[in-house]
């Protein structure tokens, strides 16, 4: 075999390594992208952003507020407390606090808001997963809305 019959057969098997090297990427890049797991933050997103126009209006009735929701976090009993105003609880306070886990969408909480006597809402950070939340705090009082979020790390 001369020395251009040798390299002409490197060509081939370079092109066929080559080739075939593409090959296994491509496969193994489809394999690990169909086995992750994709978990939306929120259902309906693109619904909600359509809809953003009422949270700022929401959130700029919160900052009107002359007294704003009062959080309070204990962590050594895990106890979080949230107290509203007299004036608004007077009128009758509707709504929900929504517990949203960034990391996990499945760990999200939604708790109606129902006050004690003395104006505030006690909830038990015990069943939570520890780490970050944020509390999107959505109420109703005398037939306007508002809204407040807190980041919360238990």
């Amino acid at each position: 075999m001369t020395e251009t019959n040798k390299k002409k057969s490197l060509w081939g098997v370079g092109i066929a390594v080559l080739y075939g090297s593409f090959v296994i990427f491509i496969l193994s890049f489809v394999i690990f992208s169909t086995t992750q797991n994709y978990v939306l933050v929120e259902d309906n997103y693109y619904q909600k952003s359509l809809s953003y126009q009422d949270k700022i209006d929401m959130l700029k009735n919160t900052e009107n507020l002359a007294v704003k929701p009062n959080l309070l976090l204990d962590k050594e009993n895990k106890i979080l407390t949230i107290s509203f105003a007299d004036s608004l609880a007077e009128l009758g306070i509707a709504g929900t606090a929504h517990f949203f886990r960034p990391s996990d969408k499945r760990a999200d909480q939604m708790i109606p808001i129902s006050l004690d006597s003395n104006n505030q809402m006690t909830i038990s950070t015990s069943r939570f997963l520890k780490g970050f939340w944020v509390l999107k705090l959505q109420w109703a009082s005398s037939n306007t809305s508002y809204y407040q979020e807190e980041n919360l790390t238990f």
